[in-house]
């Protein structure tokens, strides 16, 4: 009996293929926060956070003058401290958010982009940083990929992987 081999929380993603992902959308040391508050190697906002159980109360504040920055209180046990000292719990972050914007990003595979046909990877990857909410603007409005550079950028990196 062999032990279970882990597996690619997307239905039909081979793990090598996710495992690629996972590389390329860990772009930061575990111990980062950004000037926004993004956090760990995924860059996790807290708002993200929030939507895979890791936090609670979400809210905006202001940040070394910008407005509307997400903030929220981990969850017991786990603080900040302990997240970002913790790849698999950042692991686990990034996976339930991956599996979570799934429906958001299925229906614009396919769809061209400046003349690249999005994948599930590439969509997957702007999706983590555009959101649910705005993937979709960002896959339909030029001016909104040019103004949300860093999240073109994660489309074209995680693109054609999966």
């Amino acid at each position: 009996m062999l032990p279970k081999s882990p597996a690619s929380p997307i239905p039909g993603v081979l793990i090598v293929q996710w495992t690629k992902f996972v590389m390329i959308m860990a772009r930061h040391p575990k111990n980062y926060t950004s000037p926004r508050g993004r956090r760990g190697m995924f860059g996790a906002d807290m708002r993200g956070l929030v939507d895979v159980g890791f936090a609670q109360d979400p809210r905006k504040v202001i940040v070394g003058g910008e407005t509307g920055v997400w903030d929220a209180d981990f969850k017991a046990p786990l603080t900040k401290e302990k997240f970002l000292a913790s790849g698999p719990a950042q692991y686990a972050a990034f996976s339930k958010s991956m599996t979570k914007l799934l429906p958001h990003a299925l229906p614009h595979v396919g769809t061209k982009i400046d003349g690249t046909s999005c994948t599930l990877s590439g969509l997957l990857g702007a999706g983590h940083h555009a959101g649910a909410a705005g993937l979709a603007s960002w896959v339909k409005d030029p001016s909104v990929r040019k103004k949300f550079s860093r999240t073109t950028d994660a489309f074209h990196l995680a693109n054609g992987v999966f």
